[in-house]
């Protein structure tokens, strides 16, 4: 249903007027004069009524009028809950506002009121939404109230989603250069974890791909909050950001998870992210020392465990297979049966380094397979792995060769097999 303006209302239900000036200058009076009675017994509605006709008498308002008059349409708005009736008076509010600003009366303190008025209008002026809640939030700054934050953001979602092919490219840019600006107010006002979801909702329904979001990342990592603890969490936040849109290979990802490592040593979940970009970099070294330190942060002893086996799985990858083999052999608990299979596999990758003789090396494919059992025992996948070590045993000219003996110790790793069973 179209809204009808509530002057034209107001005028169709009072009938025309004219004046002569005397008249009108009394009339303009006695409107400002009802308008200001309403207004002690809150009847905000009749205040709307008399300060429009009063308008409309008087050929304008001052700067002081035009407030009473937004101000009891704000007031009249906050008590309406039939939708049709509150977007009349919000459509007249927002050209009250205008009206306001050309005649010289405005104040930009209002910016962002008036942006969401706008907002919640029948033909909303998005562009001018734009204009206002940019310039409010600026002013305001941290003192900016959240939800303005998230009406603002959804402005350019909606500019961008109405926009033509050609107007795409600078709204995407302004939807990934607003988010990162508005992530750090976030952090810096302490603002909802709502309120961060919120505009990350919108911002991934447009922004998929990590070129996309490094080009204007750059700018923002060399601008940081100097405050240590907003740093961190806007830091995070850009850490987050970069692990959700596949970005864990840029530089920036490893650049931001060093800033804060640097603002927070004792960080066991930076010491792990760091840890699990040297790994996407094939910088097992580094990984390795750096996840013996997060296992030093651990206090919960099942976490230390799990990183214990990541070590052992990081070792096992860079060929260490002894190291591997020694770390794996100690883990407990949750991830004992995968940390056996490690295990396993060392063994049996490092049987030929390990063994005076072949026959005792070929034994050592005995203890990658009894370790690999285990792991399975404990619901461990082990592949092809087993069948593939027990290939390699001592054959029976081998056993027959060595006096087939019940016992041989394995000097690697001080245990016993017996290679006749």
């Amino acid at each position: 249903m179209k809204i009808i303006n509530l002057i034209l209302v107001i005028f169709l239900m009072t009938g025309s007027m004219s004046f002569a000036q005397d008249d009108a200058e009394r009339e303009c009076k006695r409107m400002r004069f009802l308008a200001g009675e309403d207004l002690k017994i809150k009847n905000y509605k009749s205040a709307v009524k008399h300060y429009i006709l009063g308008e409309e008498i008087c050929g304008g308002y001052d700067a002081a009028n035009y407030n009473r008059l937004i101000g009891s349409l704000r007031n009249a708005i906050n008590g309406i809950t039939e939708p049709t009736e509150k977007m009349a008076y919000i459509d007249t509010v927002v050209a009250a506002y205008s009206r306001s600003e050309t005649a010289g009366g405005y104040n930009q303190k209002d910016d962002l009121l008036r942006a969401a008025f706008i907002l919640q209008s029948s033909s909303p002026d998005r562009e001018l939404a734009n204009t206002l809640f940019r310039r409010g939030i600026a002013t305001q700054g941290s003192a900016t109230a959240e939800g303005y934050v998230s009406y603002f953001y959804y402005n350019t979602y909606a500019r961008f989603s109405a926009a033509k092919e050609e107007g795409k490219a600078a709204l995407k840019q302004a939807m990934i250069s607003d988010y990162f600006e508005l992530s750090t107010l976030i952090s810096k006002a302490s603002m909802s974890v709502k309120t961060q979801e919120t505009i990350t909702e919108y911002f991934n329904a447009v922004v998929r791909n990590c070129d996309d979001v490094l080009p204007e990342l750059k700018g923002y990592m060399e601008n940081l909050p100097s405050d240590p603890e907003v740093k961190k969490a806007t830091v995070m936040n850009f850490i987050e950001l970069l692990d959700k849109k596949n970005c864990t290979d840029a530089p920036e990802y490893g650049q931001l998870i060093d800033v804060y490592v640097e603002l927070d040593p004792t960080s066991l979940d930076a010491q792990l992210m760091k840890a699990k970009f040297f790994i996407s970099k094939n910088k097992t070294s580094e990984a390795i020392n750096t996840l013996k330190t997060a296992r030093g942060i651990a206090t919960d002893d099942a976490k230390k465990q799990e990183i214990s086996y990541m070590i052992a799985s990081a070792q096992f990858k860079a060929n260490s297979y002894k190291a591997a083999y020694t770390t794996a052999i100690s883990v407990t608990g949750e991830h004992k049966g995968k940390a056996l299979v490690i295990a396993g596999k060392s063994v049996g990758s490092n049987a030929n380094n390990c063994g005076a003789s072949t026959f005792e090396r070929k034994c050592n494919n005995i203890y990658a397979v009894e370790l690999l059992e285990r792991a399975k025992a404990l619901g461990a996948s082990t592949g092809n792995s087993i069948s593939s070590y027990k290939s390699r045993y001592p054959t029976s000219d081998d056993l027959f060769q060595n006096s087939n003996p019940q016992s041989v110790t394995l000097t690697c790793y001080g245990v016993t097999v017996n290679p006749s069973k």
